[in-house]
């Protein structure tokens, strides 16, 4: 009896086996061409189904994969660009790939990317992981290190769980982006390896702190100059919860974004003042108050310091904030608190081309608010949406090369236009949203292009070429 139950279950599990392979698919996937590319179109497979290889009737560079829903890849031959985005990809298994140079598998359901998968791995150039939130072993990285762009962005990353040597033989990434994630710290040294690095995106996400020697990237395609190190290396660190940077945090960077974090505090040598950082925005950052680290950028181009309760307060604010950016081409105080503008405070910013002032709360320009000490070479100024209602036009006669002047959205009823043209470099001239007298418009139109904000032309009030004004 008992070797009748035996042979009964042998049975069975035998029939469940057949079934089980008899189930499984062997799917032909033939391509489509389109645009030069091999496109596969509405591929369904399980988890049990395997794939022929793919008929790819004359070469093409590009796979593509589209509307379909498969739970790992096939085999790809030599191919230049793999595109299997939002295909619902759960793994990626050993011998995928031969040569490869462009890898997307972004925005899919990957758990397992298996370190064998490529049989030339130093040969990959590009790879988007993005959206790849259950991904969490990235032992395969280790060996790519052919990589010049990693896109990691969008995955629920936390940097303290990978392994610190991660980027250690990517000595050719150029673009790394590690966006949207959940990114509390970065540990010290990370990123030390990436020596080639342009660009790092760390945006969005909540790091509380940048201790020194964080960004210390010895970067081999720069050059020294003048005792100062040039070269291409941008870092994003936007919208994050930043509140302290200390010193030495940065060796090397041409540009960096800080935009709305909570930085309350900068060491006067955050960035190293050997290093030639050319773009700095720190806009957003209510509750900065320290400049120091200022007097240290002399090749700083641009620095945004709008939207942060800023103004040059006696008390809070020293007169010679700006004194040592002799490089600074644009400053931005836009969306600011300023309602004085003490004379001489720009006198140090002998490259200044560019100074935007618009939504404060300056009532008053007085004579020498824009002289510079050695040169004059400011081409813009705007003062749009500020509370001026009077203003004497002969203030910025001695400025011989402003070419474009922005006044629009304050409270001036009258423009003396004999002043106003006496600038004989001025060309453009904003006074859009004013209480200004059309005939005073009429006066300028001779001498003088009216400018107007964008998509705010009026034909249906009284105006003087599409600028509202008083009869």
């Amino acid at each position: 009896m008992a070797r009748m139950w035996y042979v009964l279950l042998a049975s069975c599990v035998a029939c469940a086996a057949f079934l089980s392979v008899a189930d499984a698919t062997i799917i032909r996937l033939n391509c489509e061409t389109i645009d030069e590319k091999c496109l596969l179109k509405n591929v369904f497979a399980t988890e049990d189904d395997r794939f022929k290889e793919i008929r790819n009737e004359r070469y093409q560079s590009v796979i593509e994969f589209f509307d379909c829903h498969i739970h790992t890849l096939p085999p790809i031959p030599y191919i230049n660009k793999v595109k299997a985005d939002a295909i619902n990809l759960v793994r990626i298994e050993e011998n995928t790939f031969s040569t490869i140079h462009d890898l997307d598998v972004s925005y899919n359901r990957l758990r397992e990317f298996s370190p064998d998968s490529f049989e030339y791995p130093e040969e990959l150039l590009k790879l988007n992981l993005n959206g790849n939130p259950t991904l969490k072993d990235f032992a395969f990285l280790s060996k790519l290190s052919g990589l010049n762009t990693l896109d990691m962005a969008d995955m629920k990353l936390e940097l303290e769980l990978l392994d610190t040597g991660i980027f250690s033989k990517m000595s050719q990434l150029s673009r790394l982006n590690m966006s949207d994630n959940r990114i509390t710290s970065v540990p010290v040294g990370m990123f030390a390896p990436l020596v080639a690095l342009t660009y790092l995106d760390l945006s969005r996400n909540s790091i509380a702190k940048i201790p020194s020697g964080t960004f210390a990237i010895a970067v081999t395609h720069g050059y020294e100059e003048y005792g100062l190190y040039h070269q291409a290396l941008h870092f994003d660190l936007s919208y994050n919860n930043i509140s302290i940077i200390e010193n030495n945090a940065f060796t090397h960077a041409s540009k960096i974004n800080l935009r709305n974090n909570k930085l309350i505090g900068i060491g006067q040598y955050a960035f190293d003042n050997r290093t030639a950082l050319q773009s700095l925005d720190l806009s957003g950052n209510v509750q900065l108050r320290n400049f120091d680290f200022l007097h240290n950028l002399r090749s700083l181009h641009d620095l945004d310091m709008s939207r942060m309760n800023f103004s040059f307060d006696i008390e809070s604010t020293p007169r010679n904030i700006f004194d040592d950016l002799d490089s600074l081409t644009m400053l931005d105080l836009s969306h600011n608190h300023i309602g004085e503008i003490p004379i001489g405070i720009f006198a140090e910013l002998q490259s200044l081309n560019f100074i935007n002032l618009r939504h404060n709360s300056i009532s008053h320009i007085e004579f020498g608010t824009f002289s510079m000490r050695k040169y004059d070479l400011i081409d813009e100024i705007d003062l749009s949406y500020n509370e001026i209602k009077q203003i004497n036009f002969l203030v910025f006669v001695p400025l011989k090369y402003l070419k474009t002047l922005l006044l629009h959205g304050n409270k001036i009823s009258s423009v003396n236009a004999k002043q106003l043209t006496r600038n004989k470099s001025l060309y453009n001239f904003g006074i859009q949203n004013s209480n200004v007298r059309c005939f005073d418009l009429i006066d300028l139109l001779g001498s003088l292009k009216l400018v107007h904000e964008p998509n705010e032309f009026i034909s249906h009030l009284p105006n003087v070429d599409g600028i509202k004004c008083q009869p």
